[in-house]
């Protein structure tokens, strides 16, 4: 829909961008500065009574000229506040990303790295509110929007207030999404900064998961679950528990304070858990005496070259794991002597596997020199030609490997992916009960296929899942069906060297 009117003979109406429930966002350009703006015009649903709408209006003006105090990189700068045919229009900064919402509903979970830096930057913006006495009151993955330089940007203050501003419910109404709500707004108890860190506890775990901890389908049986039900843990990575359990306590003076959850979350973004805190000194000293070996045997190849190929943690969007080919040394041919038989020259054989460790607790013996990258809730190696790929996914909702592998199988058919099933068996890894799927299956180059496969290669996969514990882990090895037999004992040393650490 296209508009030509003018609000306050300024701010023109170009497009509509989106409707919710508490207005319609609009597409603008200020005439005056000529800029693109973003404008909110502010509605209520119908039904309200006429003095309580009237309240409503003026004090979501207010609150929006509070709002627009804020002066941080992740809140949407508010340029103005008028009022045009009776209610209030926010005029706001226009930005070009999509929220964590249609991010996660259209390509999946986000990597903990990615998440916890989302979740680091929202508190920055939260701990600037809060410090000039505004609370956000509607923290939710549809109000945070991230670019792709990995901007995180906390936008809608439309229902903010004023800390200790009870009008909101002196007409009894809630505002808000009820998933997202904190135990004490719902029991219309005295809300806080704390209130809006529990939101953002729940945004968190819907960015890992796709929905919010306490989603039941409909208000009240939702509403029900957040005062009495506890999070269902077991569909988190271990690694974000500790920040999660904090911000979602049900009482406020137990929740995680920003200082505490800000250093855990910047850990986490930069690929550091509790445990990895705590082991960082014992593993420098094995990096040291890896590479005082590696100089010793390899005749001077570096410590780096060893890690290089291994998928990191990613701090920030878009970014992954560097990669560096490990380079051919060799010792220098000794110089020709009388010996009538020449001195051959000493070579070096590159170790065919190369354990590494997840932040989160397991660890694998991986290909060497294959290319290593972490995202979407899965850890990855290439080969550096693509005829052979590795991956270990951790799953937190379905803790039975035989009903994994179904749901994998019905999916192929679903998607209409060409496949044979070589067979299907139960087996044991390092004393677990696993079941193994092994099949064959041709490339389509279609969407969503993987990027490494190559259009009409065919390909053999063995898909391993085995359960540890409350999480359960899908290992998978791809081949080329020509290079199928030749790597089949390397698969079995790499899928039988799957550990998960005590």
């Amino acid at each position: 829909m296209v508009s030509e009117q003018l609000v306050a003979r300024r701010y023109q109406l170009l497009r509509e961008l989106g409707r919710g429930g508490m207005g319609v966002v609009w597409e603008g350009r200020d005439t005056l500065l000529n800029r693109q703006i973003a404008i909110k015009e502010v509605l209520l649903p119908d039904g309200v009574p006429p003095a309580d709408r009237e309240r409503q209006l003026l004090r979501t003006a207010r609150e929006a000229r509070t709002a627009a105090r804020l002066n941080h990189p992740s809140v949407v700068a508010i340029y103005d506040v008028v009022e045009e045919d009776g209610r209030p229009w926010i005029i706001m900064e226009m930005l070009r990303a999509r929220s964590i919402e249609e991010i996660v509903a259209t390509t999946g979970a986000l990597p903990i790295p990615q998440a916890a830096e989302v979740g680091r930057q929202v508190l920055s913006a939260l701990r600037a509110a809060h410090e000039l006495g505004i609370l956000h009151r509607d923290v939710k993955p549809s109000n945070i929007l991230l670019d792709d330089d990995g901007r995180a940007v906390l936008t809608d203050f439309g229902i903010a207030t004023a800390e200790g501003d009870s009008s909101l419910t002196s007409t009894g109404m809630v505002t808000g999404s009820p998933s997202f709500l904190a135990p004490e707004r719902v029991r219309a108890a005295e809300a806080g900064p704390a209130s809006d860190l529990w939101s953002l506890g729940a945004t968190l775990f819907a960015a890992l998961t796709g929905r919010s901890p306490f989603e039941r389908g409909e208000p009240m049986a939702t509403l029900t679950a957040l005062l009495n039900e506890e999070p269902d843990y077991r569909r988190i990575p271990p690694a974000m528990h500790p920040v999660l359990r904090g911000l979602l306590r049900k009482e406020p003076h137990e929740r995680l304070g920003p200082e505490e959850a800000e250093r855990l979350l910047a850990g986490l973004a930069a690929g550091r858990t509790v445990e990895s805190e705590e082991k960082v000194g014992s593993r420098k000293l094995l990096v040291a005496a890896v590479a005082a070996v590696v100089l010793v045997i390899g005749g001077g190849v570096s410590a780096y070259s060893i890690l290089s190929a291994d998928p990191g943690p990613t701090p920030r969007l878009a970014q992954r794991a560097a990669s560096s080919p490990i380079p051919s040394v060799s010792t220098p041919t000794p110089s020709p002597t009388l010996s009538p038989t020449p001195t051959p020259t000493p070579t070096r054989t590159r170790p065919p596997m190369r354990v590494w460790t997840s932040p989160d607790g397991w660890s694998i013996s991986r290909p060497a020199g294959w290319r290593g990258a972490r995202g979407d809730g899965s850890t990855t190696w290439t080969r550096p030609d693509q005829r052979g790929h590795l991956a270990v996914e951790p799953v937190y909702s379905e803790t039975d490997p035989h009903q994994l592998l179904r749901d994998a199988e019905e999916m192929f058919k679903e998607t209409g992916q060409e496949f044979t099933t070589v067979g299907r068996k139960v087996v044991r890894h390092r004393g677990a009960a696993a079941v193994e799927w092994e099949f064959t299956w041709r490339a389509a180059g279609g969407p969503g296929e993987s990027a490494w496969a190559r259009a009409g290669q065919r390909y053999r996969e063995i898909r391993r899942a085995v359960t540890v514990g409350e999480t359960a882990y899908v290992l998978s090895w791809t081949f080329t069906e020509a290079g199928w037999q030749r790597h089949r004992e390397l698969m079995r040393k790499v899928i039988n060297s799957f550990t998960v650490g005590a």
